[in-house]
């Protein structure tokens, strides 16, 4: 995805788009996913941000 500020989501938009993730349950999915690439040296990302997104997944789990 390009970061070019002419491809940016409203405020509007990104809360649809996480709405939708959240009722279709994919958030948890993209989470999961994102973890196992890091735990696979797929992606790379530093101690801090593991925990990060390892505590995401713990809370999405809650739902």
């Amino acid at each position: 995805m390009d970061n070019n500020s002419s491809a940016m989501l409203s405020i509007e938009e990104a809360q649809l788009l996480l709405d939708l993730l959240f009722e279709q349950e994919y958030a948890l999915e993209v989470v999961s996913s994102h973890m196992y690439d890091i735990e696979t040296g797929l992606k790379s990302v530093d101690s801090q941000k593991y925990q990060q997104i390892a505590s995401l997944y713990s809370r999405l789990r809650e739902f």
